[in-house]
């Protein structure tokens, strides 16, 4: 095969959660044999590409495509340093093969949507002065800018997605990651979601990611510092301060339940906002952190708001269907999956409700 991308074995074998080992011994391949093809320094004959395909799970044409996979941005390390080296893998593949296929779609998908989160360069955002970045201030102008108006975010996902990103529901199998985000030249920013996440901590989620890319693609800092300028910029967003802080007043859980039901966030997240805003004493955090653990709250808590649905990529995938005239076996061949996949992971219902289809991309047995 003259025009195999070597890069793109790595990448079908880790979307499958195979080491190379496993691989190996599954399609009948020698060890030394794959690892040359993988690396480029020997071509694969036509026979040893089918084998490879069939074994994996990918169409032949798959491993023709042009370009090569990104990895994450450095402001994911914190997460990265937790997960296996498997489970990071199939997560970096299930990224890279899903901006593929926006990517693939955005040639004939028509759209007056802004392809432009924007970029904060620190060094000019104040001009000439040497004031320190006021997260809050940033926060601030991006929803005036946006035209938002007081209270809460109605759709947290609608927002985003009419303002210059693709939000792509996704099964990352594990819970150590709720969300990454991708922003590539020639490419919409990509929030990935983990399709799992409770509903009331995605939205706040979704504006750290946000967060990420306003202010982290062109100034990179500590990890610790991105990690938590991120934090802060969630809470500013979702929760202004100027509104939010007369209701902390009273801090207990019956009130952080009001106004989760208001807000449409965690009431963790909103005792993290109240803590920041400094309304809190450190006995109040203290008790309520312990009572969040005793009621089981620490991981999930009672009363989610409605689950907010990614309607683009949906958007995106009927327009081929039903304005250009792809059917289901023309959509696979046109983003380089077989069949059944592609229903599996494009099916309607996989864009707003987790428990009803996973849209993973599975690992072949």
């Amino acid at each position: 095969m003259n025009n195999f991308n070597h890069s793109l074995l790595v990448l079908a074998r880790e979307a499958r959660g195979l080491t190379q080992a496993e691989l190996s011994l599954r399609a009948g391949i020698g060890q030394g044999t794959l690892s040359k093809y993988e690396t480029g320094t020997q071509p694969p004959s036509d026979d040893a590409v089918e084998t490879l395909a069939s074994t994996l799970g990918f169409p032949v044409p798959f491993f023709s495509q042009p370009g090569q996979p990104y990895g994450f941005p450095p402001y994911h390390y914190r997460r990265r340093k937790k997960l296996s080296a498997k489970a990071l893998g199939r997560i970096v593949a299930e990224m890279n093969i899903r901006r593929m296929h926006v990517q693939k779609l955005l040639v004939s998908y028509q759209s007056n949507i802004n392809w432009r989160i924007p970029e904060i360069d620190r060094d000019e955002y104040y001009g000439r002065s040497t004031k320190r970045l006021d997260i809050e201030d940033v926060a601030r102008v991006v929803r005036e800018s946006w035209m938002v108006p007081r209270g809460p975010i109605p759709n947290m996902i609608e927002l985003l997605e009419n303002n210059g990103a693709v939000v792509i529901p996704c099964d990352f199998g594990t819970d150590l990651i709720d969300a990454m985000s991708q922003r590539i030249d020639g490419c919409p920013c990509m929030i990935f979601v983990n399709m799992h996440t409770p509903a009331d901590r995605l939205r706040l989620t979704l504006a750290h990611e946000l967060g990420h890319m306003i202010l982290h693609t062109i100034t990179l800092q500590d990890d610790e510092a991105m990690e938590d300028e991120a934090d802060s910029f969630a809470g500013a967003f979702l929760l202004p301060a100027d509104e939010i802080r007369p209701q902390l007043r009273r801090f207990d859980l019956r009130q952080l339940a009001n106004l989760k039901g208001y807000w449409k966030v965690s009431m963790a997240a909103l005792a993290v906002r109240a803590d920041r805003l400094r309304l809190i004493t450190e006995y109040q955090k203290k008790n309520f952190w312990m009572e969040m653990g005793r009621l089981g709250y620490r991981k999930r808590e009672p009363n989610e708001p409605p689950r907010e649905e990614a309607r683009l990529l949906k958007a995106m995938v009927a327009y081929h269907k039903n304005k250009l005239g792809y059917s289901s076996a023309e959509m696979a061949s046109l983003l380089h999956l077989l069949p059944a996949e592609f229903e599996t992971m494009y099916a309607p219902d996989v864009f707003g409700t987790p428990e009803s289809r996973r849209p993973n991309l599975r690992v072949v047995q």
